[in-house]
């Protein structure tokens, strides 16, 4: 999926000086055009990812792999009220 965002410049002084700061910024999405004396000599931006990442995981067969069958089938307010005698 391609997102259109807004490039955002930074001059190569600024990147030296705050490089920390303009990672994070590309790795929350951002381009960022790099300048040298107002002129773009490069673009920052995210690396694409090696998979596409679903939006709704399955959270059933990831329990499955972590837990196996060790899944609790009774919920846990059921055990406690048959423990207090509230059946």
């Amino acid at each position: 999926m391609l997102y259109i965002v807004p490039k955002h410049s930074i001059s190569i002084r600024e990147l030296q000086q705050n490089l920390k700061r303009a990672i994070a910024r590309v790795a929350r999405g951002q381009v960022i055009e790099v300048t040298h004396r107002r002129r773009a000599v490069a673009t920052l931006g995210p690396m694409p990812s090696a998979h596409p990442v679903s939006a709704w995981p399955d959270l059933d067969a990831r329990a499955r792999t972590v837990f196996g069958d060790r899944i609790v089938q009774v919920a846990g307010s059921e055990v406690v009220s048959e423990g207090r005698g509230n059946s």
